[in-house]
């Protein structure tokens, strides 16, 4: 689960310094959509599970308030053959990576949202 915390955080670090400068250029709000493939991942962030790692509290913290916050707009839970990331991560082929780039589009389905309003 480690890597999986990791890859989420540094993923919304990124996307929210990126939104902020997006939001000052078009002067509106922009939502922030998270997804994983990790179940386990996916009820800690949206839930009140815990891990028992102490070394990932942190980070796990810090993306529940981020969520709790509505920094994070929506979250979703996508099935692993479906999740486009594991195009950049693994060595196998990505089928669902090779879609969006042919078509421009993630059609991908996702098997549990959060969603929320943007304020």
């Amino acid at each position: 689960m480690a890597g999986e915390i990791y890859a989420f955080a540094e993923g919304f670090d990124d996307v929210f310094a990126i939104r902020h400068t997006l939001e000052k250029l078009y002067k509106r709000k922009i939502p922030i959509t998270m997804l994983t493939d990790s179940k386990q991942m996916f009820d800690v962030i949206t839930k009140a599970s815990h891990t028992a790692e102490k070394r990932l509290m942190i980070d796990i913290a810090a993306s529940r308030e981020a969520y709790n916050k509505h920094e994070i707009s929506n979250v979703g839970l996508v099935l692993s053959e479906h999740n486009i990331a594991d195009g950049l991560t693994k060595v196998n082929r990505c089928k669902a990576l090779e879609e969006v780039v042919k078509t421009g589009f993630d059609k991908n389905p996702v098997q549990q949202w959060i969603f929320r309003r943007i304020e």
